[in-house]
């Protein structure tokens, strides 16, 4: 029996000086609570590197990168504690499987990222009804048998 949810994965950017607008930046629909959890993990860590990029990451293209000082806010350190633990990892996949939201919210000097997880209610097709007559199956019924062909009443014809 599939599970009754399914989980609409998402990281979304606001700004936070004038008008707000957020700006999703990626999504994903997890079938499994266990899947939308290591989602949510693995993405933590992929926008924790891409926050504090190293000098020599391919991307930056010779870029300067300067160090952070220790008073200005670190989203990474944030997102790289959360998606290190453990036990953080399996009150997230309870939390899924409970059919609550997760929501975990790091800010920048002018950026607030948001990682969301939230179950979907499923659809389950209505069971249909079957005809008296086609509920049985018969020996030969399936897509491996070929239609007989009438070939005795093209003999008889000619």
């Amino acid at each position: 029996m599939p599970p009754p949810h399914a989980y609409r994965c998402e990281v979304v950017a606001e700004g936070l000086a004038g008008n707000r607008r957020e700006i999703p930046l990626t999504t994903y629909r997890a079938a499994t609570p266990r899947l939308a959890a290591r989602w949510a993990r693995s993405t933590a860590r992929r926008y924790a590197r891409l926050l504090s990029p190293g000098p020599a990451e391919p991307y930056l293209g010779g870029a300067p990168v300067t160090e952070a000082g220790p008073g200005c806010p670190r989203p990474d350190d944030d997102l790289r504690a959360w998606s290190d633990s453990d036990e953080r990892y399996d009150d997230t996949m309870r939390t899924l499987a409970g059919g609550h939201p997760f929501q975990l919210v790091v800010t920048d000097y002018d950026a607030r990222y948001t990682l969301c997880v939230y179950p979907l209610p499923v659809r389950r097709p209505a069971p249909s009804p079957v005809p008296a007559e086609s509920a049985r199956s018969y020996a030969g019924a399936g897509r491996h048998r070929k239609p007989r062909r009438r070939l005795l009443a093209l003999c008889e014809v000619s």
